[in-house]
């Protein structure tokens, strides 16, 4: 389980693969949206990861005779994003009670006693 666990962090917290679901969490994106993102190379390691790890989904859109790809993020996806978006928010509380100064306040400590 650890090293599962493990593997699924290490690829969430691929610099490509996160920007996609950030932007996913926007709405469905095409291809040309997403290469705005990362270079082609990239792009496609990291859809294909991210479809493996059943955090996104393609849909044709039939908007020209061949169709397009639209991706998004599939149910898995959205609550991995809002499981990310709650550490970030957890991260963001715990670190606004720290001292804004660190060396200042342990400085003001030691004088006070």
């Amino acid at each position: 389980m650890k090293e599962n666990l493990l593997e699924i962090l290490k690829k969430l917290s691929k610099t490509g693969n996160f920007k996609i679901l950030i932007a996913l969490n926007d709405g469905s994106k095409r291809w040309s949206q997403l290469e705005k993102l990362a270079d082609k190379k990239t792009l496609s390691k990291s859809i294909n990861e991210l479809f493996d790890l059943g955090l996104i989904e393609a849909t044709i859109i039939h908007d020209t005779p061949t169709g397009s790809k639209a991706y998004q993020l599939s149910p898995l996806g959205k609550k991995v994003v809002q499981l990310l978006e709650q550490i970030e928010k957890e991260f963001e509380e715990y670190h606004s009670h720290l001292p804004k100064e660190p060396e200042k306040f342990v400085n003001e400590l030691i004088e006070g006693e």
